[in-house]
């Protein structure tokens, strides 16, 4: 199974299309997608609009059934269940939202809104969660107080781990920020137990071919069911 993370930038990406030639060049059977739109190309999705017709979805091209939550950030959570090699998935696109210039509270809230899936065994082991959580150590260290390691200890807690550190234990940027030149991590992909021991591989993709369709660089994922 293949796995693809992306903020595709889509509000104010001027090559969406080639974005979305990216994705099928790949062939992912998963992708926990953020600020894009629906296409034509996605056989199958659950997608959460935000404003502007972009938002926050999970794509596939085998079939998603929607995991009901109740949600204070609707817009911010998308989650199916999608069965591969007779295997239930349980995956979730979550999207740090920025409210009032913080991303942390609405991702706390949205972990608050998770902990059903979290905690329910069968469904943790086999659950995906990435996206761009817009949450990153060195904002502990660069802005003390904003306490993001908090978060990452919630999911740590819960259970899950990060499929990129299995590979690299070194930060990774995969924001280009045109305000900073600092190498922003903010895109993640964690996943629970039976499924982190099954991933091959996990890396950051950073190809200048991609810079100008988005700001973030996509992270793929395999795993050996």
């Amino acid at each position: 199974m293949k796995c693809l993370v992306w903020n595709m930038d889509y509000w104010k990406s001027p090559k969406r299309e080639e974005g979305w030639e990216y994705i099928q060049s790949i062939e992912p059977d998963v992708c926990l997608l953020n600020e894009c739109s629906n296409h034509s190309s996605q056989k199958y999705s659950v997608h959460h609009i935000a404003n502007r017709d972009w938002g926050c979805g999970v794509f596939s091209k085998h079939e998603l059934k929607e995991i009901e939550l109740k949600k204070c950030h609707p817009d911010a959570i998308a989650s199916a269940e999608v069965k591969i090699n007779q295997q239930k998935i349980n995956a979730i696109s979550l999207y740090g939202k920025i409210i009032d210039d913080y991303a942390i509270t609405t991702l706390h809230r949205s972990l608050s809104d998770l902990t059903p899936l979290f905690v329910e065994r069968n469904v943790r082991e086999s659950l995906l969660i990435g996206g761009d959580f817009n949450a990153d150590l060195a904002i502990d260290e660069k802005q003390p107080g904003r306490s993001h390691h908090i978060f990452f200890e919630r999911l740590k807690d819960f259970g899950l781990y990060d499929c990129r550190e299995k590979f690299n234990k070194e930060r990774v940027q995969t924001l280009r920020h045109k305000r900073s030149d600092f190498a922003w991590q903010n895109d993640y992909l964690f996943a629970g137990k039976k499924l982190y021991e099954s991933c091959i591989s996990c890396k950051v993709i950073d190809d200048e071919e991609l810079y100008d369709i988005s700001d973030h660089n996509p992270i793929i994922a395999e795993f050996k069911l």
